[in-house]
């Protein structure tokens, strides 16, 4: 069963003017170590920093922004297996997840040189009839 949908859309520009005049600061407060690495490695990294902070968004949209500060960084795209994208759910994140039984959070990102838009849906864990997840 579907608990949320969000989506978000960036203008790549704009990500690029906060990289450059925050710098490291604004990176730091709202990428992981892992989401830097990936992203500075890339020709382009503002596109992926944009499209990693419309995930971020499309999170906290579809889950909703419940009694704690919302954190980016509780939110982490990870690329797995052929590229697909993934979340790591940490803190604030993932007691909001738990709050409505999330078991998946599904993500899609897309970019051009101008947009980067991400959508999430969250599912709920199925449980059998005898109780357990399955």
């Amino acid at each position: 069963m579907i608990v949320g949908i969000g989506t978000d859309l960036l203008d790549v520009a704009r990500m690029e003017r906060e990289l450059a005049r925050e710098g490291a600061g604004f990176r730091d407060d709202v990428f992981t170590r892992g989401e830097t690495a990936y992203c500075e490695g890339m020709e382009h990294p503002a596109r992926h920093f944009a499209v990693r902070f419309a995930a971020k968004e499309a999170f906290w949209k579809a889950v909703g922004t419940g009694p704690e500060a919302v954190s980016l960084k509780d939110v982490e795209v990870e690329r797995g297996e052929a590229g697909r994208p993934s979340l790591v759910l940490r803190g604030a994140a993932r007691r909001a997840a738990d709050r409505l039984g999330v078991g998946t959070a599904f993500v899609s990102l897309t970019h051009t040189a101008t947009l980067a838009s991400a959508s999430v849906v969250l599912e709920r864990n199925r449980t059998t009839g005898d109780g357990r997840d399955g």
